[in-house]
């Protein structure tokens, strides 16, 4: 359909001859630019600037890879989006095919070992033409098609798998950012999702992830100092500002500090926060029991009568203490032939021991703690392993039941070092938990953050249920772990991982995530990062010692003249 605020030959269907001395192919150029920016309007807003154009030879262009020569003076890098003319056969642009820059290299004949061994030995004058001059140097580049987007009267249309075959010699051309984050199913505007920062391959392209992300979980890997926990804050503040409310098991005490920045509450277990022995399972408080061992006359006592509460609790929705259960144990020890003082008073006992475990007492309140925009963080620092796992399953299954119920809105449960909590190991209630949150959660309007720096010991049933993974830089032992999560990441880019600089991570996730992984540098924090390494030698200044001691200051030079050095040697 033509514009009729336009000139003839500035319409998409235009026929007219351009005016002055514009020529008719320029003609044809702008007409396309200008379809596809959408506003039939701004030329220079179109892929414009031409990075090479497409080349044949027996790897290339096929619907797997493309390669096309690099322009002189121009520079691409690996991760780099490019669009690629999209043409039929009487040359008329369709689409633009994006592709993904996997790798490029240099030809130049001159600098090939026998060329550059005869320059170094023979006297004679070797000059010769550089890029962009010489017939026989330049640089190609090999790129992965990703998706096609199809060219509509008035600008890009939704993506599509590749369709259109590249033609040697169609132009690779920068793309616009709309077209790569249209590509990505990013939203189009930092403000409609999670802005997690920027293209690393190009900083003028933010990265937003669609709001629905969390509610198909998140996981972020990274090895010590990668920049893991500095993501999880630029997570939680996304999250805040769109009034998500958030729980997070705070192992390292990382984020203490953001969740006061964030008008949240920081408590602790036993100060702030505790759990009724309700909210145990069976196993759990056989766990937290010390000195019970499973199939023993104690353990059956103790394990019947907890069930028996349970029941009752079901049916009148009434929670009950560490007294109630040692006061059942005394009703129920008849019933089971253990009422015995050697089975009855020790099991007592043992129950009774229940009470010095701190995080044991009333009921947290979670309805009325987790309104929008709440941020409960649970220190746990020092907490021990066994009690840790107690407290994650228990917090975990409390919030799950909860918005199954609908009496909470839709919240985010967040685990530091997730693989403490949920290891490889069927038998933990911890891990049973978490795998049941992961698998169905998000029907229930409950959303999972894990992090881990040792993704090789997490349990694989949750690992594989995270559909939106930020993966920092890790040593090379716990990529196998990982191998199952980096959806359509090329192999060059998975081996990029343990050379990517602080801060910088691969993003990768399912189509209703992110459609193609890619590097993504993570934007600033405006909260404060607990996570950083401590600058352990700026402390040993503040406590007085003067910084690095010359040696001569370390034995005195008397000491050394009876030649003690040379017989230490």
């Amino acid at each position: 359909m033509e514009d009729p605020t336009l000139p003839a030959w500035l319409n998409p269907d235009g026929k007219g001859k351009p005016e002055g001395d514009v020529s008719t192919a320029e003609a044809d150029r702008r007409r396309e630019t200008l379809v596809l920016d959408g506003e039939l309007l701004a030329v220079q807003d179109g892929p414009d600037e031409l990075l090479g154009t497409v080349i044949s030879d027996d790897k290339s262009p096929t619907f797997e890879e493309v390669r096309f020569r690099l322009a002189a003076h121009v520079t691409v890098s690996p991760g780099e989006f490019v669009a690629i003319e999209g043409r039929n056969r009487e040359g008329h642009l369709l689409s633009w095919m994006l592709g993904r820059v996997l790798d490029v290299h240099e030809v130049n004949p001159h600098e090939d070992p026998q060329s550059a061994t005869v320059r170094d030995v023979l006297p004679f004058d070797s000059t010769y033409a550089t890029e962009g001059e010489s017939t026989v140097i330049f640089r190609v580049v090999r790129c992965e098609p990703v998706e096609e987007l199809p060219i509509v009267t008035r600008g890009i249309g939704d993506p599509t798998e590749i369709r259109t075959l590249p033609r040697a010699g169609d132009a690779v051309r920068r793309p616009q950012a709309d077209m790569v984050t249209t590509a990505m199913g990013f939203p189009p505007n930092p403000d409609d999702g999670l802005h997690m920062g920027s293209l690393h391959s190009d900083g003028s392209i933010p990265v937003t992830i669609d709001p629905g992300a969390v509610q198909r979980h998140v996981l972020i890997v990274g090895g010590i100092g990668s920049g893991k926990s500095y993501t999880r804050g630029v997570l939680g503040e996304e999250l805040h500002r769109l009034g998500v409310p958030q729980v997070n098991i705070d192992v390292n005490g990382e984020m203490i500090d953001a969740a006061e920045q964030l008008g949240g509450v920081n408590v602790r277990p036993g100060e702030g926060f505790t759990l009724p022995v309700s909210a145990l399972t069976r196993e759990d408080l056989i766990e937290a029991i010390a000195g019970v061992q499973k199939g023993t006359q104690y353990e059956i006592l103790i394990g019947y009568s907890f069930d028996v509460l349970q029941r009752k609790l079901r049916a009148d929705g009434i929670g009950f203490t560490v007294a109630d259960l040692v006061e059942e144990i005394g009703v129920q020890a008849p019933e089971l032939d253990m009422a015995k003082p050697q089975t009855l008073r020790p099991a007592q006992l043992r129950a009774k021991a229940l009470e010095r475990r701190p995080y044991l007492g009333p009921q947290f309140s979670w309805v009325n703690v987790l309104k929008p925009g709440a941020f409960v963080n649970l220190d746990c620092r020092g907490v021990l392993l066994n009690d840790l796992r107690i407290i994650a399953a228990a917090v975990a299954r409390d919030l799950q039941n909860l918005a199954r119920q609908r009496a909470i809105p839709f919240t985010v449960l967040s685990i530091d070092e997730f693989h403490l909590v949920s290891p490889n190991d069927d038998k933990l209630v911890s891990t049973q938990v978490l795998r049941e949150i992961a698998r169905i959660g998000r029907h229930y309007r409950l959303g999972l953050i894990l992090t881990t720096q040792s993704p090789s010991d997490v349990d694989r049933a949750v690992l594989k249920r995270l559909l939106t993974r930020f993966v920092h830089t890790i040593e090379p032992d716990q990529l196998d772990s990982l191998r199952g999560i980096f959806a359509d990441a090329p192999a060059e880019m998975v081996r990029s991982l343990p050379k990517l600089p602080r801060g910088t991570c691969v993003l990768t996730g399912v189509a209703e995530t992110v459609r193609h992984a890619t590097v993504v540098d993570i934007r600033s924090r405006v909260t404060h990062h607990g996570g950083a390494t401590p600058n352990v030698f700026a402390d040993l200044r503040e406590r007085g010692w003067p910084g690095k001691k010359r040696l001569s200051d370390i034995v005195p030079d008397d000491s050394l003249k009876d030649g003690g050095a040379a017989d230490a040697r």
